[in-house]
């Protein structure tokens, strides 16, 4: 066998420059059943999120759902960026997807500390920070479960060189896994569509250098805008981004206008998914926008009703036990052992809708337009990490599921190792003269 000159000195070239972790799940969760997540259109032109092991078809739509980590400021919070509280929620609040918030300037308004740290966010401290969003994602993966990489900023705009370096980092090391979804700015306050638009470009162009996951994109106050994207999305060349909406039960409307004439913020939402845009819920609180009050439970079902009906996924504000309406454990809980507040509960028996169970997808399966069985007694198949090749000789590439060539390999006859490719899932293409066959299959 021999590597096409081009293909492996593309390929020598990345793995020489990237450091992937290489991790494996403990459990088949949601990830191993969707795959990764993706943008799309039903057949009516509306926005949704999928999964790749189905596609973009009419009833494939992907709704996934769970838990937003408080801002990794404060002690209250930093308790449950570990991999003993992801799995604790994972396990007794039946969660889908965690978001790491992770906090960004340097200065710290709060006075933090926590096992000694002193709490500030990546711009004053980019060790721990970093390695607090490393240890969420990495628990994640382990529990197969989907994890939101926060850029937790109000002002992203004015970080766009941190921001960069920041998301290099993260998706040169875990761009590969299909549980990773990458949030470039949390919530711009109010500021010009066009000002949200000109940062996220410059994030997502470094980004798809090394992933092709799904991008989460803010908008203009606190992200109960996405409809300003309509018509004027931003730059992916991967066209795999959402933009977010934020909602507080109490304080936001899903439906119909304010008396002061102003359109609720649930149908922004609808109209941006209408015009063809994919919406996620990358936050949502129980109660009053500033995080205090009472959950209205009248208005939270309201709230819950709109987000399946049009199958939103969300991360509920928030996993800590901070002194706020809307966190959902109460004081004495800790990453082991949780006691809930009423916010809590409320979020608990919603997520108890999850699936308790996930099926794997199919490690092999024939994807886009069918290609002819191989005959002669022509055989692939995967096991673990090598692709076996049996009756013949063939070449083989290696795709990303968008598209990005990974491997090119000719004259192959046995064995052929997919140990150097990050973990994540493929299409495969195998072309011999007995016939070709395209296969998709997961690299773990």
């Amino acid at each position: 066998m021999r590597f096409t000159t081009a293909a492996s000195l593309a390929l020598a070239a990345s793995l020489a420059t990237t450091a992937f972790a290489q991790i494996t799940p403990t459990r088949v969760g949601p990830v191993s059943q969707y795959g990764q997540l993706m943008t799309g259109k039903n057949s009516q032109g509306k926005g949704q999120i999928y999964g790749s092991c189905e596609g973009v078809k009419d009833g494939a739509e992907v709704q996934v759902r769970g838990m937003s980590l408080y801002w990794s400021l404060m002690p209250q919070a930093v308790e449950f960026w570990s991999e003993e509280g992801v799995s604790t929620m994972v396990r007794d609040m039946n969660i889908q997807i965690v978001r790491a918030a992770m906090a960004t300037k340097a200065t710290d308004d709060w006075n933090g500390e926590w096992n000694g740290i002193k709490l500030k966010g990546w711009e004053g401290d980019k060790t721990n920070q970093t390695n607090f969003v490393k240890t969420v994602v990495e628990a994640a993966i382990k529990n197969d479960i989907y994890v939101i990489i926060d850029w937790h900023s109000h002002s992203a705009h004015q970080q766009t060189n941190s921001a960069k370096e920041f998301f290099k980092e993260m998706a040169e090391t875990y761009g590969q896994y299909d549980n990773v979804i990458f949030e470039v700015f949390n919530e711009p306050e109010q500021i010009s569509w066009s000002d949200v638009k000109n940062y996220a470009n410059q994030v997502i162009q470094v980004i798809r250098q090394y992933s092709d996951n799904l991008i989460l994109v803010g908008n203009p106050s606190w992200d109960q805008n996405p409809s300003d994207a309509i018509g004027n999305e931003v730059n992916d060349p991967k066209k795999n981004t959402a933009y977010t909406l934020h909602y507080y039960a109490n304080s936001h409307n899903w439906s119909g206008n304010y008396d002061w004439g102003g359109e609720s913020e649930g149908s922004k939402g609808e109209k941006a998914m209408n015009a063809g845009l994919s919406v996620f819920v990358s936050e949502w609180g129980t109660a009053n926008s500033d995080g205090n009050g009472n959950p209205d439970q009248s208005r939270n079902k309201s709230w819950q009703d709109y987000m399946n009906k049009h199958k939103l996924s969300w991360a509920n504000w928030s996993a800590s036990y901070i002194n706020e309406g809307t966190a959902a454990f109460q004081d004495g809980s800790n990453k082991n052992s949780l006691q809930y507040t009423t916010s809590g509960n409320l979020v608990k028996g919603y997520l108890a809708t999850n699936p308790t169970s996930y099926k794997a997808c199919k490690a092999e399966e024939e994807v886009g337009i069918k290609a002819p069985a191989i005959a002669g007694g022509f055989s692939v198949s995967l096991e673990g990490k090598t692709l076996n090749i049996a009756g013949g000789n063939a070449n083989v590439e290696i795709y990303s599921l968008l598209g990005n060539k990974f491997m090119a390999v000719e004259n192959v006859s046995g064995a052929l190792s997919l140990a150097s490719l990050p973990s994540g899932s493929y299409v495969v293409r195998v072309n011999a003269k007995e016939g070709s066959k395209t296969m998709r299959v997961q690299v773990r």
